[in-house]
């Protein structure tokens, strides 16, 4: 078992050096600067002077490797057997002990020192030689830490991945303890739950007039400056600066930066797959929304592709300048450079067609690029290092990228049935909203959930093999979906709609379902908030609520919406709602409010189909006032949900994470937008 184990462990890093023949290289590399009465042919192997094919090379770099190692515990037999064992697996010699030993004695006689006994210069030598003790220690030291800076990698690696199981434990308890001190209020309400700054989450900011981006959460902010923390120390802790006869201190550094960075960067890469996957286990484990995951996503593979960078930028510095080697002969005649290049041009190809502000334009087109040019990385990375190892990290990357694509086709064939029939009607041609709904889903296999989501595949239409991701709603044993037309698939498929309301087939497939049910049975109360075409999730939660009127807490439900087109199209969900609602002597209390933005000046719509239990008005509500009168009337703990447009989501964290801090009871938030 232990050589399982050990071959896995040799599977994610390159195979270590041996620390013999890192002395051996030391005395070869500085045997070789003298000039030897031997000329060798082109086919003669690095170590083959050192171990016999001529006998005053191998005689000088036994007394070297012999002084290297005397600071040790070993004695001198035990050195003369390393250092033939060592000839053995690099030159294919087979000295005895005896030999080696008679070899040994012989070049001790005849040992002469350079600066004393001959004049080196222009002068062929033909007698072992007393190497400069400061020399070969030196160059023993910069090819120690040449190869400690790529081996130890793999070590650096384990804290950077061990700091992120660190975070992801953390989270799971942060998600289900029920603690409520003044600390944990204090860190909850300062420091976790509001956005970066105030109200600037999902709503997206512009540091640039051009450029637009989506910020975290302070709770996010918190665990990413950890994560990017110990990456700056990793990466920086422990470089050694050696002078030696092989390089510059400058050249030295490079080595061995390029050498860590090359080793972090692949460290990095099943993360960065493993946060993008649909079914990475961490969703469930932790309660984190998909889009929190993506935004560490996105970070992880930043940091990757800054290593790659750095790696290959050090590299063809090293080449270009040190080795004057032009880099296209050593694009064109070595493999591993080749791949190398194309795998980092993809990794910063991957970075910069990510912007956001390219990817919310055109995200169709900015899914399939990307999925083309992660198979060039991936590949480039395989072939990059065929022979280098740290394959272990591809390979475990790969499987996590097969896992989550294989438990995706579970759901979209098992779960849900493949593609089936279903259609579409407009709701309201004003707001631009129509609701797509699949009749007859097997609950079994498909378990609906509130708060739950799908990405849907529609068969017919261009780029049909994307998907798009919804908030459902369930409806006796079909599935609803309501969408409000943006650009690209859903314009498309609201222009082909009817306006009267007329139903149109549609085939589609539904990949899910997705997401996580908030707890709101843990807590006395329940605030679900929601506007617009937001209404899905908040309303199943409603929902469910009314079906359990026996059980106990309180629950308001405010719905913005900008007209009562909408409104209206939601009649029977509501009078269903309302009429469970009426049940006597029930133990919850629900509330339901409406709040229509801009209503019509003639309106057409009816009110009398509008239940008592539903209070509608005619103005625009103050959200923080909505939410401070809850707070402030709730006893015990409080669940609040929202699913609204970015800006008013953004508020309404700001003001419930407010409350958290004054509130005798433990408020949690579930925000069920999702915006990467």
């Amino acid at each position: 078992m232990s050589n399982t184990w050990r071959s896995i462990a040799l599977a994610f890093h390159s195979q270590p050096i041996p620390q013999s023949l890192q002395v051996l290289l030391a005395c070869v590399s500085e045997a070789d600067r003298l000039e030897w009465a031997y000329e060798e042919s082109l086919e003669t192997s690095f170590y083959a002077k050192a171990c016999g094919s001529y006998m005053p090379f191998m005689q000088t770099a036994m007394s070297c490797y012999m002084s290297l190692t005397e600071k040790g515990q070993a004695s001198i037999t035990d050195r003369l057997d390393s250092y033939r064992n060592t000839c053995s697996s690099v030159a294919g010699t087979n000295f005895s002990q005896n030999q080696i030993w008679d070899i040994w004695r012989n070049g001790t006689q005849f040992l002469q020192d350079p600066q004393q006994d001959v004049n080196v210069v222009g002068q062929r030598l033909s007698a072992p030689v007393q190497l400069s003790k400061s020399a070969i220690s030196a160059t023993y030291r910069y090819y120690y830490y040449t190869f400690y800076n790529l081996t130890a990698a793999f070590d650096f690696n384990l804290v950077i991945n061990g700091s992120v199981l660190v975070l992801v434990l953390f989270a799971i308890w942060a998600r289900y303890t029920r603690c409520n001190g003044k600390f944990v209020r204090t860190a909850r309400s300062k420091f976790l739950v509001p956005a970066l700054f105030d109200t600037t989450h999902h709503t997206e900011s512009r540091p640039l007039p051009f450029y637009k981006v989506l910020l975290p959460t302070r709770g996010d902010a918190v665990a990413l400056t950890i994560f990017l923390l110990t990456n700056a120390a990793i990466s920086l802790y422990n470089f050694q600066v050696v002078s030696s006869n092989v390089d510059t201190k400058f050249f030295f550094l490079v080595r061995c930066v390029a050498n860590r960075c090359g080793g972090l960067a692949f460290g990095l890469i099943p993360l960065t797959v493993l946060l993008a996957g649909r079914n990475n286990p961490l969703l469930k484990l932790t309660g984190v929304p998909y889009s929190n995951l993506i935004f560490f996503h996105k970070w992880a593979a930043r940091t990757m592709t800054l290593y790659a960078f750095v790696h290959s930028l050090l590299w063809t510095v090293y080449v270009v300048v040190r080795l004057k080697e032009s880099f296209w002969f050593f694009f064109f005649d070595f493999g591993y450079w080749r791949w190398g290049v194309w795998a980092t041009l993809a990794a910063l190809g991957l970075i910069f067609h990510s912007i956001h502000s390219i990817k919310a334009r055109q995200y169709e087109i900015f899914l399939t690029i990307h999925i083309v040019l992660a198979l060039v990385f991936i590949v480039g990375c395989l072939k990059h290092c065929a022979t280098f190892g740290w394959l272990g990290w591809i390979y475990l990357a790969i499987g996590f990228w097969a896992w989550d694509r294989a438990t995706r086709l579970w759901r979209l064939f098992f779960n849900f049935g493949g593609y089936r029939n279903a259609y579409a009607r407009c709701i309201s041609a004003q707001e631009e909203l129509f609701q797509i709904t699949v009749p007859h889903v097997e609950s079994k296999r498909f378990q609906f959930f509130p708060g739950c989501y799908g990405f849907l595949y529609f068969l017919g239409r261009k780029w049909f093999w994307q998907s798009h991701p919804f908030t459902l709603m369930c409806g006796k044993d079909n599935l609803e979906v309501i969408v409000r037309a943006k650009k690209g698939l859903t314009r498309e498929l609201f222009e082909t709609l009817p306006h009267d309301g007329t139903k149109a087939p549609l085939r589609i497939a539904i990949e899910g379902p997705y997401g996580h049910e908030a707890p709101l049975a843990l807590h006395d109360n329940a605030l679900l908030i929601t506007s617009g075409a937001g209404l899905p999730g908040p309303l199943s939660y409603l929902s469910k609520a009314a079906d359990r009127m026996d059980e106990a807490g309180n629950y308001t439900f405010v719905w913005i919406v900008p007209t009562e087109a909408f409104l209206a199209s939601m009649q029977n969900t509501f009078t269903s709602i309302s009429e469970k609602i009426r049940i006597q002597g029930a133990k919850r209390r629900i509330k339901i409010h409406i709040y229509v933005t801009r209503p019509q000046q003639n309106d057409a719509f009816a009110e009398d189909w509008w239940p008592k239990e539903i209070q509608v008005h005619r103005y625009k509500p103050d959200v923080g006032e909505l939410v401070s009168e809850f707070c402030k009337s709730a006893i015990g703990s409080i669940g609040v949900v929202s699913c609204a447009n970015p800006g008013l989501d953004d508020k309404i964290r700001h003001y419930v994470a407010g409350h958290i801090m004054h509130h005798e009871g433990r408020i949690d938030y579930y925000d069920e937008l999702q915006v990467w």
